[in-house]
């Protein structure tokens, strides 16, 4: 899934993608608290900027991509609710993200908690919901370049809608591409009625 608003385009990732914040300290925590702001406020995080920050705050490239990424699926998680500091004292805790990034990330969340929703109000708006799924499996049977062999697709039409609007679209692909899409969503769906996923939903729905 991706949010785009003022510039900002961001992937939520699984929420469990916090070890990259434990393997720093708090004042590294707080330059890259800065950084992500600055996605929600609409900057543009170039490679150029992010080698030199990587450089001061002292971890790799990779790392502090990681790191504000994770960043911003908390701040996206946080902003849907709000929490006081002991609640959220307790979701950092539920998390296992370190103790003592517990006041960085609240003073980054209280500071810029408006900012935050603003955008997440923003791409509600604009992001499709699910409405209806149509599929029609197709085999051709006769053909001179298949020599008898049998390729079965997938003719599949998705429908959504956004505010008003519905839209339809139309996708073709082969049973590969299919099984992996359902296995997909089948993990998506045990993740979500796994306890650790029902615990962290009191605090982020």
């Amino acid at each position: 899934h991706h949010l785009k608003s003022a510039g900002m385009s961001v992937t939520i990732e699984s929420l469990d993608d916090v070890g990259a914040l434990n393997k720093i300290e708090g004042k590294q925590l707080q330059k890259c608290c800065l950084l992500c702001m600055k996605k929600f406020k609409g900057a543009t995080l170039e490679r150029k900027l992010l080698l030199k920050e990587a450089r001061e705050i002292g971890v790799s490239f990779s790392e502090l991509e990681k790191i504000v990424d994770s960043l911003t699926s908390l701040f996206i998680a946080f902003g849907k609710k709000q929490l006081s500091q002991s609640s959220f004292n307790m979701l950092i805790e539920t998390m296992k993200i370190r103790e003592e990034h517990s006041a960085v990330l609240y003073n980054t969340y209280s500071d810029n908690v408006e900012i935050i929703r603003q955008v997440l109000s923003e791409a509600s708006t604009r992001l499709p919901h699910y409405e209806n799924l149509d599929w029609r499996l197709e085999i051709e049977t006769s053909s001179r370049s298949l020599h008898h062999e049998i390729r079965p697709t997938y003719l599949v039409k998705l429908a959504t809608e956004n505010g008003q609007k519905s839209t339809s679209t139309l996708m073709q692909c082969d049973y590969s591409v299919m099984k992996s899409m359902c296995d997909q969503l089948e993990l998506a769906l045990k993740r979500v009625g796994s306890s650790h996923c029902r615990r962290m939903s009191k605090y982020i729905n």
